[in-house]
């Protein structure tokens, strides 16, 4: 009853701009709802706060790089577009779920048909763009909200290509058949059946028929397409939903081939059809990984679909668009292909030259920034990691940390305790949302150890026994499970919702605190509906030792689905998990593509976010973390360009000489595969800060670059200041820096292409003499929180070459992982800002950090600090032997000379080395 009240608040507080709407303007309209007689029982607070928190809900405005022929023409349109598309999906979506901001929505897909081409255009006409959004924030919402608006505007042909699996391409039919069809495209076309759904059940005068369906086997066919008979380009806009496949892109060309004319230079066209390409994960499989001449087969056959029509608009949809953003912007015009027996032009490359359009996420979105934490520097962003992450170090024996060909058929007999927990998390989690009015909604786990089927088999198998002997003792209150629930419940999940309730970013007035008694109440009915679904496309069971493989399908429950699902890359790129809530994650990947990707934890967690768990290593957390930090300040550079007016082709080389693109590199993160083999990048540092924020515990590394650190400051004579804070030397030979750094061993930047840089503009006269810091405590006793709190500050003896001092160790409270320590909070930086303005003299109480970087610049001297942190963080080390960190300040300055590298296909030595022999049986 609530919800219906929430809903009808919505409609009252839709007349409202929706940033005039105040607690006051909320109170009175419930003030509304409660005079009528079937609301006068509902609790008035508690729906107050419930609406409180969804005006909370606010998203920052999207940010586009356009190129300089592209022209607005939407807005001088828009009086003579009826809007009935956009109007019934606007309706239906507000009717889903009444605190969805249908307002962005309209704002933003209003932008990205803007930029399209108007489909009204004579003559032949061609766009490639791309839409860039987070990994589970809602574009399918966007894209399916865009084809109403183009649809209402004239496009007549809608493609969208959904991923490589069949799981995911039937997941997006039905999306498109709620939010754009209008009815069940199964059973129109198996059954004939004209089964109104979603958008269908609200009037529209224009039907839309669709040439495939959500059926297993409702991917294109030629026969079903001709059986239709409904043609392309008449009265009724028609639609595909097809997944990356070979067949399926080579049976679609060959049967719009049918429709095509010659055109003035021999070609065969298909004349004055606006078509509209979404193309769904384009940075999977789209990429052409190849060289210009042998194209890789699915980027060579999106391309001559494309070239087919003599009018097209091309968009990308992407999380991750580092891969896209490296396509060559060059191609050859003769370039031709065999299409089966027929040949056609091959046509561009899918760099998006005319657009990028960036979409922050809501205020609500979990994302790697709140699940990992983040801190900017330049900006003063701050965000602390939510408490979610769960360490799971002890996956050997049962796991191999390295799976490949040679131990693959060594399958476990058991799994890890951690394992175990997660799955008992899963338990109370499923609990507690009962308790919070969601026992209707769906709950998911992922568990994700493997690549293979015999693996994803077998783990499934041995999850279910668990889950068996679960429910056993849940239900006969026999064993000892029940009080490791309550230990687990009051050890772990009540702490985190205090803290969450404590940090989170926005307001969710559905987390509350429960006791366990509660939670006991309905342990039962939460764990009786768990089912496991072993997640592959394995249809033959003969050779299976798990027989539950059907599809997931949360539309057949009404009631909610609660699903452990096991699986390889059909969980990180396939279907969307609903209501994930606990993730089990261990297949480690160093490519920032799949690292983002597999990141299905991300989302939104309405009125559970609290009861996340991520189970994974710390080695995984480690290269998130480092992702995260590439990912934000690329995207402050988008933010930075689209304020200057600049174009994709621009951004394209900022990308390529970011220092981060080094790093990731460095890390084997990003596809280098996919920038051509052997592509050299440029890089620059001018204006960036480098910085080291994870430490290996391993003794001889600490001692190495302590060492490197004692063999730096023996080469400087006295400093040019010494106080109880700080050791500070100025004009220091560049390189002297160049050495430590050569020196100082660490796994998470590319120190090699550093030092090239700073040697190159020595070469030119540049960067030749450095500012270098040593940081130190000055009080008597630590303050940084943690196992040193309170305790003495560490003295310790600083040597150079004529002379030397005492001084405090810096102490922080970093997490003590097993086998690194970590700036806790998920922050990604050890420069604090005295520590980045110790050189300037500036005279200001409080700069802000444009007054730091502004000095700097004017001075042109870069910065080298040095942090000899406590070791007594850490009982794995040397309490004698400083824990060193270091930082780097670049000035920004005018022609500085770019260091090239090359980026190589890299030969893994851990889990990539799997070959996913998970393929849909059509792939084979």
């Amino acid at each position: 009853m609530i919800e219906n009240a929430r809903n009808i608040a919505h409609i009252l507080l839709a007349k409202y701009n929706r940033k005039d709407i105040t607690i006051e303007t909320i109170v009175e309209e419930v003030d509304n709802i409660y005079l009528m007689p079937a609301f006068k029982d509902i609790n008035k607070e508690e729906l107050i706060s419930l609406l409180v928190g969804d005006f909370e809900i606010h998203a920052k405005e999207a940010t586009l790089l356009v190129a300089e022929d592209i022209k607005p023409w939407l807005y001088e349109e828009k009086s003579k577009i009826k809007p009935e598309l956009w109007n019934r999906y606007r309706i239906y979506m507000n009717q889903k779920d009444s605190s969805f901001p249908l307002g962005n929505l309209d704002d933003i897909t209003d932008k990205i048909l803007d930029k399209c081409v108007n489909p009204k255009t004579k003559g032949r006409w061609d766009r490639r763009g791309m839409v860039v959004g987070n990994v589970q924030s809602g574009k399918t919402a966007n894209y399916t909200g865009l084809i109403n608006k183009a649809t209402d505007a004239g496009y007549k042909l809608i493609i969208v290509i959904a991923g490589i699996h069949n799981s995911l391409r039937a997941q997006t039919q039905y999306r498109i058949d709620e939010g754009f069809i209008g009815r069940d495209s199964s059973d129109f076309i198996l059954k004939k059946r004209n089964n109104k759904i979603g958008v269908g059940l609200i009037k529209a005068d224009t039907e839309i028929y669709s040439y495939t369906s959500t059926d297993n086997k409702g991917d294109f066919n030629r026969a079903t397409a001709t059986r239709l008979n409904v043609p392309i380009g008449g009265k009724s806009p028609t639609v595909l939903v097809i997944k990356k496949n070979k067949s399926i892109l080579e049976n679609l060309i060959l049967w719009l081939y049918n429709f095509a004319n010659e055109d003035l230079n021999g070609d065969k066209k298909i004349f004055d059809v606006p078509l509209l390409v979404i193309d769904d994960e384009a940075d999977n499989a789209s990429v052409n990984s190849g060289t210009e001449i042998d194209i890789k087969t699915i980027n060579r056959l999106i391309r001559t679909l494309l070239n087919l029509f003599n009018q097209n608009t091309f968009i990308g949809y992407t999380a991750t668009p580092y891969a896209n953003i490296f396509i060559p912007t060059e191609w050859s015009e003769e370039l031709e292909t065999m299409v089966k027996d027929v040949r056609l032009k091959v046509g561009e490359d899918l760099f998006p030259r005319d657009f990028i359009v960036n979409i922050p996420p809501p205020s609500n979105y979990i994302g790697a920034v709140k699940v990992f934490g983040y801190e900017n520097n330049e900006t003063g962003e701050d965000f602390k990691g939510l408490d979610i992450i769960r360490l799971a170090n002890d996956q050997e024996p049962y796991f191999p940390l390295r799976l490949n060909s040679i131990n693959k058929n060594e399958l476990p007999d058991a799994v890890p305790s951690s394992l175990k927990r997660a799955i008992k998390s899963f338990i109370l989690t499923c609990a507690i949302r009962r308790l919070r009015g969601q026992e209707n909604k769906h709950n998911s786990m992922l568990v994700h150890v493997a690549l293979y089927v015999t693996w994803i088999d077998r783990v499934a198998w041995l999850v279910n026994e668990i889950v068996r002997d679960y429910k056993l003792q849940i239900r006969s209150g026999q064993g000892p499970l029940i009080e490791e629930l309550k230990s687990l419940f009051i050890e772990d999940f009540v702490p985190t919702t205090d803290n969450i309730i404590e940090n989170l970013s926005y307001k969710d007035y559905k987390i509350k605190k429960h006791e366990w008694d509660e939670v006991k109440d309905v342990l039962i009915d939460a764990v009786m509906k768990i089912e496991v679904r072993a997640v592959h496309g394995t249809k033959n069971t003969r050779n299976l030792e798990f027989h539950n493989i059907e599809d997931i399908n949360y539309n057949d429950y009404d009631n909610g689905m609660s699903v452990i699902a096991v699986g390889g890359n059909r969980l990180a790129r396939g279907i969307t998990l609903e209501g994930l809530s606990v993730s089990y994650y261990l297949r480690t990947t160093r490519l920032y593509d799949s690292l983002m990707q597999m990141g299905r934890w991300f989302g939104f967690r309405p009125g559970y976010v609290d009861l996340c768990r991520l189970y994974t290593t710390e080695q995984l957390i480690n290269w998130y973390r480092h992702v995260t930090l590439a990912t934000e300040e690329m995207r402050a550079d988008f933010d930075e360009m689209s304020a200057q007016n600049k174009r994709p082709v621009d951004y394209q080389l900022k990308v390529r000489t970011h220092p981060e693109m080094v790093a990731i590199n460095r890390l084997s993160i990003t596809s280098a595969y996919k920038m051509r083999d052997t592509e050299k990048i440029a890089v620059s540092y001018s204006g960036k800060t480098i910085q080291t924020y994870i430490f290996e515990k391993n003794k001889s590394v600490v001692l190495n670059n302590y060492k490197s650190f004692n063999s730096l400051l023996t080469k400087f004579m006295t400093p040019d200041r010494e106080e109880p804070n700080t050791l500070l030397w100025r004009n220091i030979n560049s390189d002297l820096v160049v050495d430590f750094i050569a020196s100082y061993k660490q796994n998470y930047f590319n120190d090699s292409v550093l030092c090239s840089y700073i040697e190159k503009q020595r070469k030119d006269g540049k960067l030749l003499k450095w500012s270098v810091a040593v940081i130190l405590n000055s009080q008597s006793n630590v303050s940084a929180g943690g196992i040193l709190n309170g305790l003495p500050v560490k003295m310790h003896t600083f040597i150079w070459a004529n002379g030397k001092a005492d001084g405090g160790l810096p102490a922080r409270n970093f997490q003590d992982n097993i086998n690194t320590l970590i700036v806790a909070g998920g922050k990604n930086s050890i420069l604090d800002k005295r520590a980045r303005m110790v050189d300037l003299n500036l005279q200001v109480l409080n700069p802000t950090e444009d007054i730091i970087k502004s000095r700097r610049n004017e001075l042109e001297t870069p910065l080298l600090v040095l942090y000899p942190f406590d070791p007594r963080i850490s009982d794995q080390l040397d309490s004698e032997c400083p824990l060193v960190g270091y930082g780097v300040l670049f000035p920004t300055f005018q022609n500085e000379v770019k260091v090239e590298y090359v980026a190589r296909q890299i030969a893994f030595d851990d889990e990539d080395s799997q070959v996913d022999d998970d393929t849909d049986p059509d792939d084979e």
